[in-house]
């Protein structure tokens, strides 16, 4: 990936200084999805800001944020200047801290299905996406999130918190503790805490999230077999609260890739629980896709999926396309 470089050695003061660096890249996409009902045109064009530097003692540190994160006077929730965008990061002999919008370390060792599509899944709901209890979005309202790795040999570990600064918390229905169902908030911190072992062609890791009234356990592992990956996910959550709730998730992944394609493809399956039943409800999806690489940062890329989803308190289903080129810069 070419990247275009704003300053380099600008801070060689005097021997002994490491260079810091200011690099610029992005990514751009051109092309129309099906959502189920009418085909639409869809296009973006992002620019990233990836800073890096050294200290005299060897100790590495950067940030990095898209110029859409930051709105320092306007949405709050995406601002790199207010902690809730983009990322901050220092690295050394005892590990890696960074603080900001990382993942949370259930993520971070666990990480999403194979995302298909040239909107990466964005078509069908992003529904290769985990959702993990800590981190990705949902503490957003609570400021910076903070994430801690260390490796030592074939084994990381990882975990990370919020502050427990109040936050919108959607999961909690209308009632005496959230008189209004849009609006809930919890000041209790979130935490989550991850292991993974990495044997170079294979790997799988555990974690375990809280916040407040959920928790969440989860497994994953990915193989890789020559031009051939595949990956699987199974998350567990409690819920200590009335209402429906996210019982599990499971989810399945393959890929495969053959001089310039690669095609991909996924499964993912969440049961649905309420406190006053029994009963569980299955939504499924499962998507299909495939990647031409035109070489230079250029892909051509499309796929088509099904998801199931609640609409009126109604089980439905979309089958959902997109095709379309994507660019690295």
């Amino acid at each position: 990936m070419k990247k275009v470089l704003f300053a380099t050695s600008a801070l060689v003061m005097s021997a002994g200084f490491a260079v810091a660096e200011v690099a610029v890249s992005g990514d751009a996409r051109m092309g129309m999805f099906y959502d189920g009902d009418d085909v639409q045109f869809s296009s973006r064009a992002r620019v990233l800001f990836t800073l890096t530097g050294e200290s005299d003692a060897g100790l590495s540190f950067g940030a990095s944020f898209r110029a859409d994160q930051e709105n320092y006077n306007g949405d709050t929730r995406r601002s790199a200047a207010r902690g809730s965008a983009g990322v901050v990061w220092v690295s050394g002999t005892y590990g890696k801290l960074s603080m900001g919008d990382p993942v949370g370390a259930a993520e971070a060792a666990i990480g999403d299905l194979y995302a298909v599509g040239y909107t990466d899944g964005t078509f069908v709901r992003d529904r290769e996406e985990i959702n993990f209890l800590v981190g990705d979005g949902n503490n957003k309202d609570q400021g910076p999130t903070i994430l801690y790795e260390y490796s030592i040999d074939n084994i990381s570990f990882f975990a990370s918190a919020t502050d427990g600064v109040d936050t919108s918390y959607g999961s909690l229905t209308e009632g005496d503790d959230c008189p209004d169902a849009l609006d809930c908030s919890s000041d209790k911190v979130a935490y989550s805490l991850a292991v993974k072992y990495d044997a170079g062609n294979w790997n799988a890791a555990l974690s375990y999230s809280d916040h407040d009234e959920y928790s969440e356990i989860g497994l994953g592992a990915e193989a890789t077999f020559d031009a051939f990956s595949v990956k699987g996910i199974y998350m567990d959550y409690d819920f200590d609260g009335t209402g429906e709730y996210l019982s599990n998730t499971i989810g399945l992944a393959g890929a495969y890739n053959v001089d310039a394609w690669t095609i991909k493809g996924f499964w993912r399956q969440d049961k649905l629980k309420t406190t006053v039943s029994s009963d569980s409800l299955k939504l499924d999806a499962f998507g299909i896709g495939a990647d031409y690489d035109l070489g230079g940062g250029a892909t051509l890329a499309g796929g088509i999926a099904n998801y199931d989803y609640i609409e009126g308190g109604v089980k439905t289903d979309d089958t959902v396309a997109d095709l379309g080129v994507k660019f690295k810069f």
